[in-house]
């Protein structure tokens, strides 16, 4: 099977679905569309496709802005490539990201089960395609020093969410900020957002970390006690953040806030812990660094629970199972 993508950006597509697509021997071509002069980038795509000759054409989440996006979608219609969107921005950016191209798309894939109805207005046929984890990097590692502290969480202070989208900040105030203000031993990894006040919070030089290649996060994980979570969205009963999967893929315990889709996917208290409250936050944090033997039990059946049933080889088996390119040919 021969695929071909023009986003090179999304480090956890490009580390994710494709390295499960290149493990079991599909022929994958991610081509850097956007590194090109604008004048340049039709000659190139037109070379791709007649060179290489995909089975289909897979573009994910946010692929907007890149490269010439119009033109993009032309030529794949004119060389009639069956194409697939895999709509990873739902239901948050349905309009500003999903909508540039799951109307030109032959199938479309959603992490959010409650868009297909939207989809399948359009015509299109869809079903959901949730995030996952590279075992391969996203396992147990030695500890780092550096990263080695009761609690950590890796992710950005976004501050530029509406406030119809606002839940992001609401799971900042109630999973971070407790634990900032508290004093405990937690160091933040991210943007230098975090150091600048997005919606009233932020935090002092001493609990930022910095920002961390994509790769280094495991060796951050399987350092700490304890791994945080925030999540942008709470309407959908199965879109959650990528990082759940891998935290829990790392074997770390892992504590966010409460979502529809962590009760709908994970078990609470068995795979991970969820908060709905600073107070909670608080009283979870002090209970489980006291008990260590539940806490690593809860990681370990974590662990155990995204390798069984969400890794991007489980993933690949069921985009494979519901979407047949020669359908669309």
């Amino acid at each position: 099977m021969r695929v071909l993508c023009v986003n090179h950006l999304l480090y956890y597509i490009n580390d994710g679905l494709f390295e499960a697509m290149r493990d079991k021997g599909y022929e994958l071509k991610i081509l850097p569309l956007g590194k090109y002069p604008k004048s340049d980038q039709k000659r190139i795509l037109k070379s791709m496709l007649q060179e290489f000759k995909p089975d289909y054409v897979f573009t994910p989440g946010w692929s907007q802005g890149i490269f010439e996006t119009d033109m993009f979608i032309k030529m794949i219609k004119k060389y009639k490539i069956p194409h697939v969107y895999w709509a990873a921005e739902d239901p948050i950016f349905f309009d500003e990201v999903s909508m540039i191209f799951a109307p030109h798309c032959d199938y479309v894939f959603t992490t959010s089960i409650e868009f297909k109805k939207k989809y399948n207005a359009l015509g299109k046929d869809t079903s959901t395609l949730l995030f996952g984890c590279n075992p391969k990097i996203f396992r147990k590692t030695p500890v780092k020093l550096e990263y080695q502290h009761d609690i950590v969480l890796v992710a950005n202070n976004y501050d530029w969410f509406s406030e119809d989208n606002s839940f992001r900040r609401k799971a900042i105030r109630n999973i971070v900020a407790p634990l900032v203000r508290g004093g405990y031993d937690i160091k933040i990894f991210g943007s230098e957002s975090w150091m600048k006040a997005a919606d009233g919070f932020s935090i002092d030089s001493k609990y930022y970390g910095g920002s961390v290649n994509y790769h280094e996060t495991p060796y951050i994980y399987s350092s700490a006690k304890i791994v945080l979570g925030i999540q942008s969205v709470n309407t959908s009963s199965t879109q959650t953040s990528v990082r759940t999967y891998e935290i829990l893929g790392t074997g770390a315990f892992h504590i966010t806030c409460y979502t529809p889709s962590h009760e709908n996917i994970f078990n609470n208290h068995e795979h991970l812990v969820w908060s709905n409250s600073q107070k909670e936050t608080i009283d979870l944090v002090d209970y489980y660094l006291k008990h260590d033997k539940e806490r690593e039990q809860i990681a370990e059946q974590g662990q155990e629970e995204v390798l069984s049933k969400h890794t991007y080889a489980h993933r690949l088996f069921q985009l494979e199972t519901e979407f047949n390119p020669m359908l669309y040919v």
